[in-house]
Order: structure tokens, then sequence, then C-alpha cells
């Protein structure tokens, strides 16, 4: 395999995240089938299932990610800078 920049824990990360973001998905692939076969207040619950699903294996996708990013020779804080 070859040489990934600037991160921490090499493969690690990248691979968890591309993992997180494919079970988001396919669970919220899931929920919208099921809100296909259903209808009134159980389809929109499904539906709106399905989307936190998506929407949370992207963010954690990044965040996981985002973890395992390093660049040596700067520091990286949470405080603004003035």
């Amino acid at each position: 395999m070859g040489h990934l920049d600037h991160a921490a824990f090499g493969w690690l990360t990248p691979v968890l995240s591309y993992a997180m973001a494919c079970t988001g998905a396919a669970l919220g692939l899931r929920c919208t089938v099921r809100a296909l076969a259903a209808t009134g207040r159980s389809r929109r619950n499904w539906l709106v299932t399905a989307a936190s699903a998506i929407g949370t294996g992207i963010w954690t996708m990044h965040f996981v990610a985002m973890l395992g990013f390093r660049v040596s020779g700067s520091d990286i804080s949470g405080r603004r800078c003035r």
C-alpha cells in the first residue's frame, strides 16, 4: 500500500470512517424501503429515521476521519486566533 500523508493512525481512521458512512447509508436505505410500504405517520417516522441515519453516518465519517488527521509542525486547537 502507498503512504498516507497527514494521517496519525495510518489507514485505520480512513477505513473506519468509510465503514461508518456505509453503515449509515445502508441503514438509511433500509428505513427508506420500509417507508415505501408504510402510510401516514408511520411513513413519516421511517423517513425521519432514514434521514437521521444518513446524516449521522456522514457526520460520523467526517468526525472519525478528522480525528486521525495531523499536520506536523503546527499546533491545532479550539481557540480562536486574534
